[in-house]
């Protein structure tokens, strides 16, 4: 069976229950439709007949009132099936709800490998533009393919009728059908393609406006706006000439279609006329004939239709299912064990590579960190030492050596609860659109006001609040938008303490404060959170105050450890180091 048949029986099996009214919905909407020409075919012959021999009816109105009843019957019926394209459009909506949370909740376990690959605006594209509207994944999973099994049973339900009329005239009306289907044969491939190529433009265009507006304030203080203006340019005249090509396709394509059955068309009426007139048929037949003929045009249509919509929705589902499963690293994390707290740390030779890189960011990292020691990380840029964090937090997996977690294997603890244990503040501080206190308390659920309070004053961020119009309520933007650097940074702060971790990793984050708030934060935290483990990236000389130990990433990233002293004594390069970084 086709894959992309069986991801849309998958997706099928999830709203059933909807599906199931669907098709009885179409098939009794076909129902009607064919019905009405019946009735008023034989409404036509009756009156006629009355009307040319009236002496044979001697009570006309008893079967005209008959008929009449049963048109209003059918009313009342063509009114509850008139729900039908509304339904439709809500199981539309159903499917797109689904699948946007189902594919997103695979784009969030994904590891930093994903995100260099797939960019912004490209995921946001695949995740929106890919699944709404015509003829995207979600329309087509419902309305498209229920449109066709509606007009498959118009057509199948004329057909019969049609055949006891006249089989000659009915072959005559399906005559286009085969020769649609020759069309699309010769250029289904085109249109896969040139839709492809679309979805690419589009999903480039968002990653030039993400770029654009998050980096906004770089483009105005170099005055490059006239620069962007001519990259959207680019992009967009891009995406421009891709999009008019699947419209020409498209437009050509219908015409096609449209002038076989226009042809058709008017060699039926011209033979069914000709029928009526020799008296073959009667006046109502011919009517019936001539109605179904016309409900037939649309249907036939369709069907060709299904399958241009359909090459257009698989190039969409390849494109979910290529993000969905790209490899990541927690695909192979399979750890069941679940520490409760912190006990001992420890990395024993461990080296660890970059994917797209040939050599290794550390080598032969041996350290150890127990319940409520300190570590500094040091080294010059690019060393290695935020991969020393990643790797604690599992984003990274190590090339070989031994990461253990309280004497047990990384590889064997629950990942989540391993970072349930740990609280991470990265260098570059980010925070979501929101007040800063959802900011703060984004990682905990049910956090009390003291305990709120208690991370805002230990991230010296009290007197920052206090000075906002709204304080705490204060709305920030996007990536922060209307904080200032070290307060995005305190922020962050705030929001890892409020976990009470068993570790804090703090990536280079005390360059948003100065000496006399770094050494409260240390105090705030030596008060209020006792026992708690640190791993801190540093280039500041006064955090060697607040720490252990030292962990030296030398410019071959290998590891060194031990207290200052020790290492400014034996070691040359860490020597070296602090007198040519460290201010």
């Amino acid at each position: 069976m086709n894959k992309h048949v069986k991801w849309i029986i998958r997706q099928w099996t999830h709203q059933k229950w909807f599906l199931i009214i669907m098709l009885f919905f179409t098939l009794g909407s076909s129902a009607v439709s064919i019905a009405h020409p019946i009735v008023f075919g034989r409404l036509i012959d009756l009156l006629r007949n009355i009307l040319s021999n009236p002496g044979k009816y001697p009570a006309p109105m008893d079967e005209v009132n008959r008929i009449i009843w049963i048109l209003l019957g059918l009313g009342f019926a063509q009114f509850v099936t008139g729900f039908y394209p509304a339904f439709r459009g809500w199981v539309n909506i159903r499917f797109e709800h689904f699948l946007r949370m189902f594919y997103f909740r695979f784009v969030v376990t994904k590891d930093f490998r994903f995100f260099q690959k797939y960019r912004t605006g490209d995921v946001v594209t695949r995740l929106t533009d890919d699944l709404s509207d015509f003829p995207k994944i979600s329309w087509f999973l419902c309305s498209g393919i229920f449109r066709a099994l509606n007009s498959f049973s118009l057509i199948m339900f004329s057909l019969v009728v049609m055949f006891g009329i006249s089989p000659r005239l009915t072959l005559l009306s399906v005559a286009p059908l085969p020769l649609m289907m020759v069309v699309f044969y010769f250029t289904s491939d085109r249109l896969y393609k040139n839709f492809e190529r679309n979805q690419q433009a589009i999903s480039n265009i968002n990653n030039q406006l993400e770029m654009s507006f998050s980096g906004i304030r770089i483009v105005k203080a170099f005055v490059s706006e006239e620069k962007y203006n001519r990259f959207f340019d680019t992009a967009l005249a891009r995406r421009f000439k891709t999009e008019m090509s699947v419209v020409k396709l498209n437009a050509v394509l219908h015409l096609i279609y449209e002038y076989i059955d226009y042809f058709a068309q008017i060699g039926v009426i011209l033979f069914g006329g000709y029928m009526a007139v020799k008296g073959r048929i009667t006046v109502g037949t011919f009517y019936m004939f001539y109605s179904y003929l016309s409900m037939m045009i649309y249907p036939l249509l369709d069907l060709p239709q299904l399958f241009v919509s359909g090459k257009q929705a698989f190039v969409n589902i390849d494109r979910l299912e290529d993000m969905k499963d790209y490899p990541s690293f927690n695909d192979t994390w399979s750890g069941t064990e679940k520490p409760a707290e912190l006990q001992e740390l420890r990395f024993e030779n461990v080296d660890c590579t970059y994917p797209d890189k040939s050599e290794p960011a550390i080598r032969d990292c041996s350290f150890d960190l127990r319940k409520g020691e300190r570590l500094l990380i040091l080294g010059s840029t690019g060393a290695g030492k935020s991969t020393v964090a990643n790797l604690v937090l599992g984003l990274l997996q190590p090339d070989s050596g031994a990461i253990t977690f309280n004497g047990i294997p990384l590889q064997k603890i629950d990942l989540n609860d391993l970072r349930d244990l740990i609280a991470y503040v990265p260098q570059d501080p980010v925070l979501f659109t929101g007040t800063i206190k959802d900011n703060v308390l984004f990682a905990v659920d049910g956090a009390t006001d003291e305990e709120y309070q208690t991370a805002v004053r230990a991230s010296q961020l009290e007197q920052e609040i206090a000075a906002f119009p709204e304080r705490e309520q204060t709305k920030v933007g996007q990536r922060g938008l209307g904080v200032s650097g070290g307060q995005k940074q305190r922020v962050t702060i705030a929001r890892a303490l409020i976990k009470r971790p068993q570790l804090l990793i703090l990536d280079d984050i005390t360059a948003s404060l100065d000496a006399e708030n770094e050494e409260k934060l240390w105090q705030d935290i030596n008060i209020h959170y006792p026992g708690i483990a640190a791993i801190v990236i540093s280039h500041r000389l006064s955090t060697l105050h607040y720490v252990d130990r030292v962990l030296f990433i030398d410019s071959e990233g290998r590891a060194h450890q031990g207290t200052h002293d020790e290492l400014v004594f034996n070691n040359q390069e860490y020597h070296d180091f602090l007198h040519e970084h460290l201010k």
